[in-house]
């Protein structure tokens, strides 16, 4: 099972991946890793051969869960995947967990840049070019998979969807056995 998990900053994707790998036993790779270059000074965008290069290396893979916001050149990991999910949930949803999410990390601090109103701008920005025009892009490109899509709009359609690949990983499971 191969799944490519894609949405929004700030709508739930690393969430749902995590639940996803926990029942389905699979190793996560998000696309930020893979992005950015983490430095204490501030995230720096890898060179784009390297980031196709690790990409590359997780899609040859036989099982996995890709997740992230960078669509537009992971376009490998849609071929390979068995599904491809989008969480598509409304724009002033996005915004509510986006400020939540900042919140969160105002009560409880890490080591991290995000907790900083900047932060927060750049999210709700990032934010506003997705559903002002990068969503459009994005369902134009998974058109080429409708069989492999599943777009989740609501907290139930998660459940209905996590409920449906733990299925055919029991049955998978019972298969060879």
């Amino acid at each position: 099972m191969r799944l490519f998990v894609t949405g929004p900053t700030g709508c739930g994707k690393s969430t749902l991946a995590s639940e996803l790998a926990h029942k389905a036993s699979l190793p996560v790779f998000p696309l930020d890793e893979m992005h950015w270059v983490r430095q204490p000074e501030g995230d720096v965008r890898r060179d784009p051969a390297a980031r196709l290069a690790m990409l590359d290396s997780v899609v040859q893979r036989d099982a996995w869960i890709v997740e992230g916001v960078q669509f537009k050149w992971a376009d490998k990991a849609m071929e390979h995947a068995t599904h491809i999910v989008i969480l598509d949930i409304p724009r002033w949803k996005n915004n509510v967990q986006i400020f939540r999410r900042f919140l969160g990390r105002q009560c409880f601090p890490r080591n991290n840049s995000r907790g900083t109103l900047q932060a927060l701008r750049e999210e709700l920005r990032w934010s506003a070019d997705y559903y002002g025009y990068e969503r459009s892009m994005l369902f134009e490109k998974v058109s080429r998979w409708p069989d492999k899509l599943t777009i989740i709009r609501t907290h139930k359609d998660a459940i209905t969807f996590t409920l449906a690949l733990q299925h055919d990983t029991d049955s998978l499971l019972s298969e060879k056995l």
